[in-house]
């Protein structure tokens, strides 16, 4: 399957492209997961927010999508509004969120690229500091092969549980 993988803040991408990354995660979030919640934050359209999209090359059809932003800590007066799915522990640099893949591109390898990227941008995003996520508690052993640890208690987010997890610094 050939593919590329392009990253920017959602300001920058196309209106068909936004639209494609909607469809994609309420596709997969939303009707897949059955989980109906307000899938489209505050987060995505943050100009610091960079959107890594992966695309077919023949087709241009979305096949994953990941983002990733500065971290938010726990612990920022500043953000009174924020979900607790918004915010961070204290120290963390970059958060990934938002991974999914088409149904079609899971198995292929796909996914293991797309997150790798995520895992360089965050790490470029923000040198020196630990990259967070909150799995799924059913991917946490793949975010593991990345080098994510389980940190905190696990957590019900909208009936789906999920795991916060840690990667060290590079």
């Amino acid at each position: 399957m050939p593919h590329f993988i392009s990253a920017a803040p959602l300001g920058q991408l196309a209106a068909l492209d936004v639209h494609q990354l909607y469809k994609l995660r309420v596709d997969v979030f939303v009707h897949e997961q059955r989980c109906p919640y307000a899938e489209i934050d505050a987060t995505d359209a943050d100009p610091q927010t960079i959107h890594l999209l992966a695309w077919d090359a023949d087709t241009h059809e979305l096949l994953g999508t990941a983002r990733v932003f500065p971290a938010a800590p726990a612990d920022d007066a500043a953000l009174s509004d924020a979900t607790p799915a918004d915010l961070a522990p204290a120290g963390v640099g970059a958060q990934i969120g938002r991974f999914a893949l088409t149904p079609a591109a899971r198995g292929t390898g796909l996914g293991r690229e797309l997150l790798q990227a995520a895992i360089d941008l965050g790490e470029r995003m923000r040198p020196g500091q630990p990259l967070y996520l909150e799995a799924q508690a059913g991917l946490v052993d793949y975010y593991a092969s990345f080098g994510f640890t389980p940190t905190g208690e696990p957590f019900d987010d909208e009936g789906v549980p999920h795991q916060p997890m840690l990667r060290p610094a590079s």
